[in-house]
């Protein structure tokens, strides 16, 4: 190994090397041409001298030596979809393909969105840095690609020079730069806030991109002397903020590790005076990281004098060098080492692998071996000398302590209250990576998301999980500017559904597909249907049900069935007999959106006593390793869980899309209000929910509110009210005593079966309904969703018995006019409410009493006939409304009931 010289006699600077072929040089394979870097003249080292080339078998092992050692780092290959092509999971669904070039000229990178059956879009074309970003970064990615992990020269010329200014405005210790060309006040202010280093040299790759993209871009750093703790950085920034929205500009914050915890804290004192906020891999997880305490470890490794640079003549000469120099700088090899391998990811260190033997091999090809060490493997080999420099150990020491772990305590504890209008948050984007080794990106990114959701609305919050990225997943790869446009900070959420006025009535298509939806069930409870007119005659059918007509609406009003088992069978009737849907008052749960913010996952419980690691009062750092090891084990042993899109599942039920499509609406009075204004069908439950999922004992027992809110506004609009009554569904279950021995173990037969989770289920609070003095329904409505648990009734039903599929009856009463009662009549309103109340319970109690008049209420004699009947299958006629005499395949022949009119 050569001799190093003594510390005394060394020099301070770096020679900057980047490959020169000779002008007479053959040119490269073209495989091998788009993966060396460009080229420019560099003179050679001070000191160094010519020695003999490499050549042959001996080349190509002093070439591949550091290159093995990063394939051992890189350790996996990267997963990829079919296409070849790395994948961005979104956390709605949606992917996004990521075109990864070769390593020439500038980064030609696109995440765009992808439509279903779609393709990836067209890569964009390569950004000219120099037309967009100011002189000093133009001149500083002159040549480069921008990306600090493959281009370790230029990690090492940005880290002397970029940082070295004063920059164009500070606020407190905090310097600022303008990173875009021109000053542009009506642009958007974006501005970037960098991780640990805080000096935003790793996000250099997307800079050019940004300030294309019409915002202007700023960056925010501080010296490498600066000693603010947390509370003050928060201080200045959120000062110079306010300072730039007082100005009349628009803001979004780009944090990333670090800074994605320091514009966390900031976005949480400015607000939503903010326009956006995006936090990529925040390190608001670090006190749940080994870090705390290997960062401490680490940093006290001893720390030798500056190195010079390298007087080798050969890569073998300069290989053995390295020993010599990481003996004499424990903490630049050792720290920085672990710090960087476990911020690069597999892709990124592969890259650094292939750029190594690939310009060894082209050294060989060209002759160039001789004119020295390769330079991509010097640069890359001395990468922790630069990152010691930028980082000596006594600043890490100071950051991890008055940033991370305090940032962290800040920030978190904020997180830990209950949100006000004080603490509320701008759109929010968050970009996890799935491989991220430093700190938990991903993990971190489930446990942000539903206290950033409260703060900031649903619709405006935004989760992305890049694949395949490491902690610094902001290189070329990633389109951050189409990623920002995509997202709710620039493309907010549509307005929501108004789903009275929305509301169109289905088509051929559409009445064929939930008919299929509801043959199934149908099939096998044969449903009947009746309806009385005016003179109370009982007649087969719907038909003597009335219409809407001059204006005035018609409310059904009933009982609720167990389960709601009868709505499918009931509207579906309707559609095709009537040729309209009556609109139904439905259950919030029956829409995606509701649904959706019913099962997200909420916040952790806020206060309560301490957690053991807490009350042992054990040193921060202590704390971190130990909740670090226990999170690892519990990942162990609940093992690799599939990703499984919510939103898109609900979105995609038959069993939820039904609803809306048949024209419910959620239960609300505005909504009730609405429906009566426009002459609607509206079909009302009373008892909602408490008598679809009534408890045992408790079948065909109604549980109607106390108010008569429902009697006033239908009297108001001069309504008909149909009042009827339904049986069949709770007599093919057995409904078990709650907290029974088999009760836990089947709690969670029925939400399974609407895609609900068992442990979701018994926590699912509906959305809060303003009454505003109305309200239709059940008071049962503000209360838990609580499902009873349930076995089939066995044997099955039989002509005088009830038991598992069981026939479904429907009978409609009479029509009561209320044309002539005073809404303000509170005693008449009343008394008509107690009215309806008896009529329903008089239909329930006729049809349970001439259900055993049915011959084929029997299953297996109903079954039996149906099945061999649909051996000709006849198409259903649609009886009236604009689709009458179109036909649907999906219905199939019941069995024959008895005569109503008969006594």
């Amino acid at each position: 190994s050569p001799q190093i010289p003594a510390p005394q006699s060394l020099g301070a600077q770096w020679p900057m090397t980047r490959l020169s072929l000779p002008p007479t040089a053959p040119k490269a394979p073209v495989g091998l041409q788009r993966l060396i870097p460009a080229s420019a003249p560099c003179p050679p080292a001070e000191g160094s001298s010519s020695g003999p080339a490499l050549s042959g078998r001996r080349g190509i092992a002093a070439g591949a030596a550091a290159a093995g050692t990063l394939a051992l780092l890189v350790g996996r290959r990267r997963r990829q979809n079919g296409s070849g092509l790395p994948i961005v999971r979104e956390a709605k669904g949606r992917q996004r393909h990521i075109v990864r070039t070769a390593e020439a000229g500038r980064a030609q990178s696109s995440a765009s969105s992808t439509p279903d059956r779609g393709s990836p879009k067209e890569v964009p074309a390569p950004v000219d840095s120099a037309s967009v970003l100011s002189k000093a970064w133009a001149s500083a990615l002159d040549g480069y690609r921008g990306d600090c992990w493959t281009e370790p020269e230029l990690f090492k010329s940005l880290a002397e020079e970029i940082n070295s200014g004063p920059g164009d405005d500070s606020e407190g210790s905090l310097r600022f730069q303008r990173v875009s060309a021109r000053h542009d006040e009506s642009a958007d202010l974006v501005l970037y806030i960098p991780g640990i280093d805080f000096t935003g040299l790793f996000a250099a790759a997307q800079f050019p991109i940004l300030a294309k993209d019409g915002q202007e871009l700023w960056r925010c750093w501080v010296g490498s002397e600066d000693r603010t703790p947390f509370a003050r950085l928060v201080d200045n920034l959120a000062a110079w903020l306010r300072r730039q929205i007082d100005g009349g500009r628009r803001v979004v914050i780009i944090g990333e590790s670090f800074g994605g915890m320091l514009g966390l804290a900031v976005a949480l004192r400015v607000g939503k005076a903010l326009k956006g906020l995006v936090l990529v891999n925040p390190a608001t997880s670090f006190e749940r990281t080994p870090w705390a305490l290997l960062g401490r470890v680490l940093s006290a490794l001893p720390t030798g004098p500056p190195l010079p640079a390298s007087t080798a003549s050969s890569d073998a000469e300069f290989l053995g060098e390295m020993n010599t120099r990481a003996a004499n700088n424990p903490y630049a090899y050792g720290a920085s080492t672990a710090l960087a391998t476990s911020v690069g990811d597999a892709t990124q260190l592969g890259r650094v692998a292939s750029r190594i033997v690939t310009t060894a091999l082209e050294r060989m090809t060209n002759g160039s071996a001789s004119q020295g060490t390769n330079p991509v493997m010097e640069n890359f080999l001395t990468y922790p000398e630069a990152l010691s420099r930028l980082l000596p150990p006594e600043l890490i020491r100071f950051r991890l302590r008055a940033w991370l772990r305090d940032g962290c305590e800040l920030v978190n504890s904020q997180l830990r209250l209950r949100p006000t209008a004080a603490d509320a948050l701008p759109p929010v984007l968050i970009l996890s990576s799935s491989d991220d080794r430093l700190l938990v990106g991903a993990a971190e990114s489930k446990r942000l998301e539903p206290l950033l959701k409260e703060r900031c609305g649903r619709g405006f919050f935004q989760a992305v999980t890049l694949k395949d990225s490491g902690h610094a997943p902001l290189d070329e790869r990633v389109d951050l500017a189409a990623l920002l446009r995509a997202s709710p900070i620039y493309k907010p959420p549509p307005k929501a559904k108004d789903y009275v006025k929305d509301y169109k009535s289905p088509g051929l298509e559409q009445i064929e597909e939930g008919s299929a939806t509801v043959e199934g069930l149908a099939s096998l409870v044969s449903p009947v249907f009746f309806s009385s007119d005016a003179s109370g005659k009982r007649m087969r059918g719907l038909g003597a049900v009335p219409a809407p007509r001059d204006g005035r609406p018609v409310i059904l009003v009933g009982n609720h069935q167990f389960l709601a088992l009868d709505l499918g069978p009931l509207v579906r009737e309707f559609l095709i007999e009537r040729g309209y849907a009556p609109r139904g008052l439905a259950h919030p749960i029956n829409f995606p959106e509701n649904l959706e913010a019913m099962l997200a996952a909420k916040p952790k419980e806020r206060g309560g006593p301490p957690s053991l690691l807490d009350a042992l009062g054990l040193p921060f750092e202590l704390q971190s390793a130990a909740k670090s090891f226990l999170e690892a084990v519990q990942r162990m042993q609940e093992g690799p869980t599939e990703e499984k899109d919510e939103a898109d599942s609900l979105q995609s039920s038959p069993f939820i899309q039904s609803f809306s499509q048949w024209g419910a609406v959620p239960v609300t009075p505005r909504n009730f209000f609405k429906l009566m204004q426009m002459g609607e069908t509206v079909l009302l439950f009373p008892g909602g929910a408490r008598e679809a999922c009534h408890g045992a004992g408790e079948q065909y027992k109604m549980f109607w509110p106390e108010k008569v809110d429902f009697v006033r506004v239908a009297a108001r609009f001069n309504a008909i009210v149909v009042p009827f009554g339904g049986v069949g569904s709770a007599d093919s279950f057995r409904v078990l005593e709650k907290d029974s021995q088999l009760d836990g173990i089947l709690k969670s037969a029925v939400p399974r079966f609407m895609g609900i989770q068992a442990d979701q289920a018994g926590s699912m609070t509906p959305p809060k309904v303003e009454s505003d003095g109305l309200m239709p329904v059940s008071e049962s409505l503000a209360m838990p969703l609580e499902f009873p648990s349930v076995l089939p009734r066995l044997p099955p039903a039989q002509a005088t018995r009830a038991g598992l599929g069981d026939r479904f009856y429907y009978s409609f009463g009479n029509p009561v006019d209320l044309s002539e009662l005073d809404p303000n009549d509170k005693a008449g309103c009343e008394d008509m409410y107690k009215q309806l109340k008896g009529k329903v319970e008089g239909e329930i109690t006729w049809l349970l009493q001439n259900r055993t008049r049915d011959p084929y209420r029997d299953f297996q004699k109903r079954q039996a006939f149906e099945r061999i009947a649909n051996f000709d299958p006849k198409p259903r006629v649609i009886e009236g409304g604009a689709l009458r005499g179109r036909r649907i395949k999906n219905y199939g022949r019941r069995a024959p009931t008895f005569d109503p009119s008969e006594p």
